[in-house]
C-alpha cells in the first residue's frame, strides 16, 4: 500500500508533467472555494491540495456509504480519491516536577 508521501509525490508529478503546477491552482484561480463534504464539513490541509487537483468542477465529495446512504451509487469502474483522516488527541501525562496529571 502507499504511503500518503507516494500518494502526495505521484500526483504532483502527474501534474507537472501535465505543465500544471498545482500549488498555483485553484488556489490563485478567481471564485475557487474549498473542497467540503456532503455534510457540510470543510476539509484542511494536505486533503484540499489533494481533492482539489483531482480537477471536478463540484467542490462536493462524499464517501462510498455516503452515497448509497443519500440513494445515489457508485459508476462501476470509479476510483476512490484518498484523503487523510486526522484529529487532535488530548494525552493525559504527569509532571516530572509536581506529579500532578496534566493534558498536553
Amino acid at each position: 500500500m502507499s504511503t500518503v508521501y507516494e500518494i502526495m509525490t505521484d500526483r504532483i508529478v502527474v501534474k507537472l508533467e501535465t505543465g500544471v503546477v498545482p500549488w498555483r491552482q485553484p488556489w490563485g484561480a478567481i471564485g475557487f472555494r474549498a473542497p467540503l463534504n456532503v455534510r457540510g464539513n470543510y476539509y484542511r490541509g494536505l486533503n484540499v491540495f489533494l481533492l482539489a487537483c483531482q480537477g471536478y468542477r463540484s467542490r462536493y465529495w462524499l464517501t462510498f456509504r455516503q452515497a448509497t446512504e443519500l440513494g445515489g451509487h457508485v459508476r462501476a469502474g470509479e476510483r476512490s480519491t484518498p484523503v487523510v483522516f486526522w484529529k487532535w488527541i488530548e494525552k493525559e501525562e504527569t509532571s516530572p516536577e509536581t506529579g500532578e496529571k496534566c493534558l498536553s
